[in-house]
């Protein structure tokens, strides 16, 4: 997929169709935040290939804008824009870099879990009950003998 340059800027008929998209399918209120300037700096970290600290200021808060961006990533939002938005290439185009982006996300955070599952499934917690009530908690792992 050939790389886009993004100034980070969305053109109107372009943010005229995601506003649509989000307005027709959920319940945001789309004139209460500026969604189009966190749209546009999402675009411009992804499609730019950028880290988030890098993102130019005029966007806004990095923190609250990789959150917003985090969230959307959990509820499926870019997703259902990037599925929605077929009938403009170049929208469909950027807005799938992001879903792909997110994707690889949600791979990386699946393997840290199954990770830790792994990890956590060869120990185990032993209880110990001693008459005065107190429970002395110790780990042991398949290991270790007792």
């Amino acid at each position: 997929m050939k790389l886009l340059k993004h100034t980070g800027k969305l053109r109107d008929d372009q943010w005229d169709k995601v506003a649509h998209i989000l307005s027709t399918a959920t319940r945001l209120n789309l004139t209460k935040h500026d969604y189009r300037a966190f749209v546009e700096a999402v675009l411009w970290v992804i499609l730019n290939n950028k880290y988030w600290a890098d993102m130019p200021t005029h966007f806004g808060s990095i923190k609250s804008i990789y959150t917003r961006f985090y969230r959307w990533n959990e509820s499926a939002m870019w997703q259902l824009l990037a599925r929605r938005s077929e009938g403009d290439r170049e929208l469909h185009q950027m807005l799938t870099r992001i879903n792909e982006r997110c994707d690889f996300l949600n791979r990386r955070r699946e393997r840290r879990s199954q990770d830790l599952m792994a990890i956590l499934q060869n120990t185990t917690v032993l209880s110990t009950n001693y008459p005065n009530g107190v429970i002395v908690h110790r780990e042991s792992t398949p290991d270790q003998s007792h």
